[in-house]
């Protein structure tokens, strides 16, 4: 493995990468390493509705190319990650944020001795993100867009609370994490390819996890080939993109 690259050069030598080379294995620990930076990555609400399924094992890595319409990408990979989208933990993960509020703040403050900035973490998790994520047939989500439409006329407010807004919001947050993760492989010398194309409820099946989860992407790891770039990077001229206001 090469010196570890910094920033600018990892994410300009990170390529998707259709053709991995099978005599050169990478390892796990290394991987692993870069699934924890993964979890660093900036998410809303500090929710961190994620997790990451590292596949080693070349039986399932075998199991899911075809589910992935047997890409090369999938089908040479070494590895694979699966991130997965968790919307439906966010009553554990509120919880675990107020039970880092104690460790914080300290624990049963009466209200009056809380500081404000205590006041305010603690009236968020314990209130405002239930109102944002709870809730039942679509019912509630259309009646708080209803009641959000209303304020909306008198003052500057948050505006995506349905429940397809807040899936956005996970997916948005997953993929931040995928992202930090793909970076840091780079910088290792590694190389990855972020798969959409796959069947996700059967790769749900096949990894056990429950229907109300969401696979966000399928990253496929290894080493490149020298086949493996399809090609130079294309990118739409930058100042076609770029709007300075």
């Amino acid at each position: 493995m090469s010196q570890e690259k910094k920033v600018s050069e990892a994410i300009k030598y990170r390529r998707s990468v259709r053709i991995f080379d099978a005599q050169k294995p990478i390892d796990t620990h290394t991987v692993k390493k870069c699934l924890e930076l993964a979890a660093l990555a900036p998410n809303s609400s500090n929710m961190q509705l994620w997790e990451f399924y590292h596949i080693t094992s070349k039986d399932v890595i075998d199991k899911i190319a075809p589910y992935c319409f047997n890409q090369n990408a999938a089908k040479t990979a070494q590895q694979l990650v699966v991130f997965v989208v968790r919307k439906d933990l966010w009553k554990q993960r509120a919880k675990a944020n107020l039970q880092y509020m104690d460790t914080v703040f300290g624990k049963n403050n009466p209200k009056a001795e809380q500081s404000s900035r205590e006041k305010v973490a603690r009236n968020y998790y314990g209130k405002i993100i239930p109102f944002a994520y709870a809730e039942f047939l679509g019912i509630l989500g259309f009646l708080k867009y209803l009641m959000i439409l209303i304020i909306g006329l008198f003052k500057p407010i948050y505006r995506e609370v349905r429940k397809s807004d807040m899936r956005i919001v996970a997916h948005k947050t997953c993929g931040l994490a995928a992202e930090n993760f793909m970076i840091s492989m780079a910088a290792k010398g590694y190389d990855t390819c972020p798969m959409e194309g796959s069947d996700t409820w059967r790769v749900k099946n096949l990894l056990g996890l429950p229907f109300s989860s969401e696979i966000n992407m399928i990253v496929s790891c290894g080493i490149r080939t020298e086949k493996g770039v399809y090609g130079e990077r294309f990118r739409i001229p930058f100042e076609e993109v770029y709007k300075e206001v």
